[in-house]
């Protein structure tokens, strides 16, 4: 698994707030179709924050936990710990998921800041789902199958729903979703392949330590995210939104192979 155990460096992909105000956007645009994700850096505080996110997303979600602007602090409440739904919100482990995956529409991008680093662990978990989906295909196409069905898996509590962990998109495109606590349930096929996806999405994870000032933009539909349990105050600031249209961001995630989806075969047969 690949590891950055000190503070993430400063890098020529990371961009700032004044940058992207300017006229970068579209090459932040560019990296985050390419590879799910965007660096940020020189965050000053929650207003660059709020200013970042304004441009990247159109508009911001408002999370249940979030505060009246729209962001949220991410920390130990001391309240919080061993909740389902409610991990991120205390100090522990935090298994790779996507953001708010019992939703029937997940936010498609996440902004995750970071305004104060933990005294120890902490460190960000990321997975591209892109990996994962071509490990999977090339060494586990019986848990690919299962894991693709409509009912792979429900997500939720009693408001939640059905829905794939990998689902196959029209036009060779896929997206991801998955949470790995106990609002999160799946069929028994499924379930018999559940050690290949973890063993997928384990070797596929980066680890980073984000220092204070600098941030992250995921695309929540096929970059997970989690993180490492830590001691000290650590505080993030984090952003859910739509992508703003500028960014041309097309459902989901292109696959380095294709297969015809349900919708295309549909599309085929009505030209037929």
């Amino acid at each position: 698994m690949p590891s950055l155990h000190a503070a993430v460096p400063a890098a020529d992909d990371e961009f700032t707030p004044g940058a992207l105000g300017g006229g970068e956007l579209e090459r932040a645009a560019a990296v985050l179709r390419e590879r799910g994700s965007v660096r940020l850096g020189r965050l000053g505080g929650r207003g660059d924050v709020l200013g970042t996110a304004g441009r990247l997303m159109s508009p911001l979600w408002q999370h249940r936990d979030a505060d009246p602007d729209g962001l949220t602090a991410i920390r130990d409440t001391g309240r919080h710990e061993g909740r389902p739904g409610f991990a991120g919100l205390g100090r522990g482990d935090l298994a790779p998921h996507t953001e708010c995956a019992q939703l029937l529409h997940p936010p498609r991008l996440l902004l995750l800041a970071c305004a104060r680093t933990a005294d120890a662990g902490g460190e960000s978990l990321l997975v591209d789902g892109r990996a994962v989906l071509a490990e999977l295909a090339d060494s586990h196409p019986a848990a690919l199958e299962a894991l693709s069905a409509p009912r792979a898996a429900y997500f939720g509590g009693a408001d939640g729903h059905f829905a794939p962990v990998l689902e196959n998109l029209p036009h060779g495109r896929w997206r991801l979703r998955l949470r790995q606590d106990s609002l999160a349930r799946f069929s028994q096929e499924a379930d018999a392949h559940l050690p290949a996806l973890r063993r997928a999405v384990e070797r596929n994870t980066t680890r980073l330590l984000l220092a204070d000032g600098q941030g992250l933009v995921l695309d929540n539909h096929r970059v997970l995210h989690g993180r490492t349990s830590f001691v000290g105050e650590r505080l993030l600031l984090r952003a859910l939104g739509q992508p703003d249209p500028r960014l041309a961001l097309e459902p989901g995630f292109p696959a380095p192979w294709s297969r015809p989806s349900p919708a295309d075969a549909e599309v085929a047969v009505g030209r037929g």
